[in-house]
């Protein structure tokens, strides 16, 4: 039963949000459906400098619409901010977002686009008493959080090898599959870029490579052009499991090492389970774990730093590539 209400108040009344989905869609795909369907939360309204996309939002989900953060938090408490602006505005607005009382920022990735506004940010935060929570997705997925409890009891023996495909960016989207291996593997260790392709951001370039992790086991990451299609999935190869990641991460496909039925002798990796995964439920349990460290303390599953170690990895594909 919920006991206490906090006032959310989102910055970015765009696709995520605002506009992906609406109160009646099956999967929740903003931060406005999060907030408004979430019974630990009240949603205060949207800032956004474009006028036409905030009246859209709040056609849908209510609220009021700001002109600036100033307005917002004049008019009321606010405990948590999400901050859904292109990546380019991440810092400046979590910097301003920092001379306010508030109890905890949602932030879409990546955290900042540079290592200096990161440390800056987390610095500031640290001091001020400020919960940061970065949006990779899978993170707050059941299923994914299974997986990386079965790796870290041993379950599925030692990492071997693994491939992933993504686009639109290494730091807009690579990012996230750059977490997700970071949340399964462990730390990156080092890379070594293979090609490189401008299909969103001019200045974030979707980059393959190969990454060495700190076992010297590699994950193979290729770039897909988003204006062709886009792709998110992810390969890995296990000494007793395969692990495929497909469809964005709403399916799991496991395989485990079995006797060959055709070749005596032979062990092959069969296809044992197909699984559809909770996210297009991520977001709320992103909310859910946010709404339980305001009542209860609960750790979040996507820290600063954990946006941080994203945002490196990131940025040494960069370099490697230039």
């Amino acid at each position: 039963m919920v006991k206490e209400k906090y006032n959310a108040l989102i910055i970015g009344a765009g696709s995520i949000g605002a506009l992906f989905d609406t109160p009646q869609s099956d999967k929740i795909l903003t931060h406005a459906h999060v907030f408004t369907k979430h019974e630990g939360f009240n949603l205060l309204g949207f800032v956004d400098t474009d006028m036409k996309k905030t009246r859209k939002a709040l056609s849908v989900w209510g609220g009021k619409g700001f002109n600036d953060i100033e307005e917002a938090f004049s008019c009321g408490r606010v405990d948590v901010a999400v901050v859904a602006v292109p990546d380019d505005h991440h810092y400046a607005i979590l910097k301003k977002l920092s001379d306010y009382s508030l109890r905890v920022v949602f932030t879409e990735k990546p955290i900042t686009r540079t290592l200096d506004e990161a440390e800056d940010i987390i610095h500031t935060f640290r001091k001020r008493h400020i919960g940061i929570v970065v949006n990779y997705s899978r993170r707050f997925v059941p299923e994914f959080e299974r997986i990386r409890d079965d790796i870290q009891k041993g379950l599925y023996g030692d990492y071997l090898s693994g491939t992933g495909y993504y686009g639109k960016g290494i730091m807009h989207n690579g990012s996230h599959l750059i977490d997700l291996l970071r949340f399964f593997v462990g730390e990156i260790k080092a890379t070594k870029s293979v090609e490189s392709i401008s299909d969103f951001y001019q200045d974030d370039k979707s980059i393959s490579a190969v990454i060495t992790f700190e076992n010297n086991r590699h994950f193979f990451l290729h770039c897909i052009d988003c204006r062709r299609y886009t792709i998110f999935e992810c390969d890995m190869l296990f000494e007793r499991k395969r692990i495929r990641i497909v469809d964005s991460g709403f399916k799991v496909e496991e395989f485990d090492v079995l006797g060959s039925e055709v070749f005596k002798g032979y062990r092959s990796i069969v296809k044992t389970a197909e699984k559809v995964t909770f996210l297009g439920n991520s977001l709320f349990n992103a909310a859910e774990n946010i709404y339980n460290n305001l009542t209860n303390g609960q750790d979040f599953k996507c820290t600063a730093e954990d946006g941080y170690k994203a945002l490196q990895a990131c940025i040494k594909i960069k370099e490697s590539a230039e």
